[in-house]
C-alpha cells in the first residue's frame, strides 16, 4: 500500500502576535486536527501541520484576511511540490490561496470547501453551511460555490454573528462550546425546515454536536478534506493543468522561499 504523505500548513493561527500564546495555540490545533482525523486516517498516511512563522492573523471572514493568507497558503504549497508531498490541504472555508496553489503545483491541492461542498452534493438535492463570521464571510462563502458550479445545490448560508474563532473548540470553554453548538443547532433545524436543507456542512467543534442531534447528514470539512485527498492520491489523480496551468515564470515570492521545516 503506498505511502501518504500530506502537509497541512496553519496560516491562520488564533493569538498569532502573543509570543509564548502562539505556540501554545498551534499545539491545541494540532492536537485538535489528531484527536479528529483519529478515527478516520489511514494508517499509511503522515499529516505534516507546519506552523508558517508569518501567519497572518487569527481568522478569515472579509476579503482582506483571505488575500493575505492566500499568499501565505500558494507559497507553502509551492514548497510542499518542490518537496515531493503527495498532497496539500489548505484549511480555511474561504478557499485562500487555492486556485494560486493549484497553478504552481503538479502536488494535490485539496481544500475543506472544495471537499465539504463535493461530498455534500453527492449526499442530498440540498445542503446548507453554518458558519461563524460577519456580512463577507457569508458573501465570500456563496461566491466559494458558485466556483464550484454547486449554487444550484446549496439551500441557504446560516452564519452566527461571532469571529469564525467563536467555534474553536481549542479556544472556548466548555460552557461557551456549549452556547456556540447550541446556536448552530438552532441555525441547523433552521435549514432544514426552512430553506429545504438535506445535507449540513458543520465547521470545527460544532460537527459532532450536530451529528447527534440531527437526522440529515453532517458533513465535517476537515475530515471531507482528508479523506478526499487520500482517495484522489490513491486513485493517482491530481487537478488538471488545463484548468491551472503552472505561470511562465512563478513570483519570486515563492522562488525564493526556503525547504519546509
Amino acid at each position: 500500500m503506498k505511502k501518504i504523505r500530506i502537509l497541512c500548513p496553519i496560516a491562520i493561527l488564533p493569538g498569532w502576535r502573543e509570543g509564548e500564546l502562539r505556540s501554545k495555540y498551534h499545539a491545541l490545533h494540532v492536537s485538535y486536527f489528531e484527536d479528529e482525523f483519529k478515527a478516520v486516517k489511514d494508517p499509511n498516511t503522515e499529516i505534516v501541520y507546519k506552523e508558517v512563522p508569518d501567519a497572518m492573523g487569527p481568522h478569515v471572514e472579509q476579503y482582506h484576511e483571505s488575500d493575505l493568507a492566500g499568499l501565505l497558503f500558494a507559497r507553502e504549497a509551492f514548497k510542499a511540490d518542490q518537496e515531493g508531498f503527495d498532497g496539500v490541504i489548505i484549511g480555511c472555508f474561504c478557499d485562500p490561496g487555492v486556485e494560486a496553489a493549484r497553478e504552481l503545483c503538479d502536488t494535490l491541492v485539496m481544500s475543506h470547501a472544495c471537499a465539504a461542498l463535493h461530498v455534500a452534493s453527492m449526499l442530498g438535492n440540498k445542503f446548507s453551511i453554518i458558519i461563524c463570521g460577519r456580512g463577507h464571510i457569508e458573501t465570500i462563502t456563496a461566491e466559494v460555490v458558485r466556483r464550484y458550479g454547486l449554487e444550484s445545490k446549496l439551500a441557504s448560508i446560516r452564519t452566527l454573528d461571532v469571529p469564525p474563532t467563536g467555534m474553536n473548540p481549542t479556544l472556548l470553554s466548555k460552557q461557551d462550546l456549549e452556547t456556540m453548538n447550541e446556536k448552530a443547532l438552532k441555525e441547523a433545524k433552521k435549514a432544514i425546515k426552512e430553506d429545504g436543507a438535506e445535507v449540513i456542512i458543520a465547521y470545527a467543534g460544532s460537527y459532532e454536536y450536530l451529528k447527534k442531534r440531527l437526522d440529515v447528514p453532517v458533513i465535517s470539512p476537515t475530515l471531507a478534506a482528508l479523506k478526499m485527498t487520500e482517495a484522489l492520491v490513491m486513485m493517482g489523480l491530481c487537478h488538471s493543468k488545463k484548468t491551472y496551468p503552472r505561470p511562465r515564470i512563478p513570483h519570486s515570492y515563492y522562488l525564493s522561499s526556503k525547504p519546509s521545516t
